[in-house]
């Protein structure tokens, strides 16, 4: 193998060991592979053009310019020298060739072209046994769904988080510098759907007032998802108490125009008194809509997550369509935890009839979890959005 350079998001660039060397060569050599399976396609004049890899393209980026990135893409993980970033087009780029070997190919064997040293194995396993019990290095990179995560610091640039990034900066530009400092998006603007890339370019600097005027339970899930994600990727939170990862939370989702209020205000806590921790009201036109409730745990506390669970129904006296219970976990064994955790509130005794719980599957996010209660409160259907978030050491 030669030498390769996307930079992999396990390891410090700055303080990169000859193992961690060789793991970003061995994982680059793949995707090398990958890629040049895919040139060979476009060079064959067999009718293969880039819109039988890519997604619905509304980028209007033609098919020659998709061509010439690949080759670029192509050239960046074979040269000699280890990047620390690649533009967001070249990771939506590899993103979407990563999505399309995934597809062609039917067996598990195959997505990985090249087999890991044994040696190499050998020495990742010495070397991160005392820093991963589940030596996550090792599975990291001989699991191709993996490489949707280790390749990428962030998925910014996917058109769904990259519509939200929009939306905020344009309805408060200050806001979104405090929140995203790292976020150009000007490196974005070839990504951009046309219609958003003209607002961008129109007002720039300027503030637009823009309101949450779709707000329904399928966007505010989603939305609230793309809040978790921010908070366990930004790196000073990890040490920070649970008011303030709930501040930003709240934050963000009022920067993405979501009508929030202090929830501890209405209602009756445990006990009939006031609660301390913050809670959220989501209002439409003035009536309530959903309650967020957020909790730190190490563990599966029954008595802790009993306590917020209850709280949440003691507070909706209207009965809300969808409810959140936020769960900050801070543990090693985040997968053992969740199955205790989803055993745990499947059976609970929720305060009305419980007709169905799912543990919903996330592939786009292998550290958040996302479980659903579904109760019948007097003949109607409410749910209770179960979602923990790891926050690793």
């Amino acid at each position: 193998m030669g030498d390769y350079l996307i930079s992999l998001d396990l390891f410090d660039n700055a303080d990169m060991t000859d193992i961690d060397r060789n793991i970003t060569k061995y994982v680059n050599s793949n995707v090398a592979c990958i890629i040049r399976v895919l040139l060979d396609f476009l060079e064959d004049n067999n009718g293969f053009t880039p819109e039988d890899f890519l997604p619905y393209n509304n980028l209007r980026i033609d098919n020659s310019t998709w061509t010439e990135m690949v080759y670029d893409l192509y050239d960046i993980i074979r040269s000699d020298v280890i990047r620390e970033w690649i533009k967001p087009k070249y990771e939506y780029l590899l993103y979407v060739i990563l999505q399309w070997w995934d597809d062609c190919n039917d067996s598990w064997d195959d997505l990985l072209p090249n087999k890991l040293d044994n040696s190499l194995v050998a020495k990742i396993q010495v070397e991160y046994a005392l820093e991963d019990e589940h030596t996550y290095v090792l599975n990291a990179i001989t699991d191709f769904d993996e490489y949707y995560y280790i390749l990428f610091a962030d998925h910014d640039f996917l058109p769904e988080n990259l519509e939200r990034l929009i939306t905020i900066y344009l309805r408060n530009p200050k806001l979104f510098k405090v929140f995203f400092a790292d976020v150009d998006l000007n490196e974005y603007h070839d990504l951009m759907p046309k219609d958003l890339q003209e607002q961008f370019d129109e007002v720039n600097y300027k503030t637009v007032e823009l309101t949450k005027n779709n707000l329904s339970e399928p966007s505010l899930l989603k939305d609230l998802l793309f809040c978790c994600e921010r908070l366990q990727a930004n790196h000073s939170y990890k040490e920070s108490p649970e008011d303030d990862m709930n501040d930003f939370i709240r934050d963000l989702l009022t920067a993405m125009g979501y009508d929030l209020r202090d929830q501890t205000r209405q209602g009756s806590s445990p006990g009939g008194k006031q609660a301390g921790e913050v809670d959220l009201l989501i209002k439409v036109e003035k009536l309530p809509y959903s309650i967020i409730e957020s909790l730190k745990l190490s563990s599966v506390n029954e008595t802790y997550i009993s306590e917020h669970i209850d709280k949440i129904y003691k507070y909706d006296t209207l009965g809300n369509s969808c409810n959140f219970i936020i769960s900050y976990v801070k543990i090693k064994g985040f997968l053992q935890f969740w199955e205790r955790y989803t055993l745990y509130t499947k059976f609970y005794k929720y305060p009305f009839e419980l007709t169905q719980f799912t543990v919903c599957q996330n592939k786009q996010y292998s550290e958040l979890k996302l479980a659903v209660a579904e109760l019948k409160r007097n003949d109607t259907i409410t749910k209770l959005y179960h979602i923990a978030i790891h926050i690793p050491s």
